[in-house]
Order: C-alpha cells, then sequence, then structure tokens
C-alpha cells in the first residue's frame, strides 16, 4: 500500500485548478482566442456575444470566471465595458502548467518524501 504523499507544489496546483477550471468551457476558450488573437483591441460584451452566437448574459457570465483568474483588462469608454487579454498572464500561466506537468511525468528519486527532495522549493 502506497503512503499519503503531500506534494511541495501542491499549493501552486490548486490555484492552477482554478485556472484550468476557467479555461473548462469551449466558449470561455473562444473569448481568450478572440482577444488573443488581438491582443492591441478591446472587444464589448456585445461584440462578443454576436462573434460567439451566444447571449450577452452568458458572455459577461464567462467574463466574470475570466476575471477571477486575471486574464482579462477591463476598460472603459463611457458606459460601456471593453475587454483586452492579460498576455502577460497568460503566458505565466501557461509557464507554470508547462512545469507542473514536467515534475508530475518526472520520475520521483525520493519515494514521494517531499522533504527530502532538493527541488522542493521550486514550486512553493
Amino acid at each position: 500500500m502506497m503512503k499519503e504523499m503531500k506534494f511541495h507544489w501542491e499549493k501552486k496546483g490548486l490555484k492552477m485548478v482554478e485556472v484550468l477550471k476557467a479555461f473548462a468551457d469551449i466558449n470561455r476558450m473562444k473569448i481568450v482566442r478572440v482577444l488573443a488573437a488581438n491582443p492591441d483591441e478591446s472587444v464589448c460584451v456585445s461584440d462578443l456575444a454576436r462573434i460567439l452566437g451566444i447571449s450577452q448574459p452568458a458572455v459577461s457570465q464567462h467574463i466574470k470566471v475570466l476575471k477571477a483568474v486575471d486574464v482579462l483588462a477591463p476598460g472603459r469608454v463611457g458606459n460601456m465595458t471593453y475587454y483586452s487579454i492579460g498576455i502577460d498572464k497568460l503566458k505565466e500561466y501557461r509557464k507554470e502548467i508547462d512545469e507542473m506537468f514536467m515534475k508530475a511525468m518526472a520520475r520521483c528519486t525520493f519515494e514521494g518524501s517531499c522533504e527530502e527532495c532538493p527541488e522542493r522549493s521550486c514550486f512553493e
């Protein structure tokens, strides 16, 4: 029987779970794609609704989820809110996800004893 393991990157992993949940919807992925494809432009909710073929309230709910993980940057013009992609945050998340997968796929030479692992600080 294997003993319970505590991973030294567990705190970061829990944060990334929230990020991955935010991307785990096809319409949110489409919003990210539209905005990431035009990083110098901002798009309002009604334009996103038209582009995606969904209602404005649905777009607003998806935007709320994406804003919670800081990948969208809102800006106001008059009474309208326009959104652009937070490209730096998106790149940061990609790097963190890549690092997590690399660590998760690497063979542990310390038999799951993270306290003894010299790499434990790399995810804290």
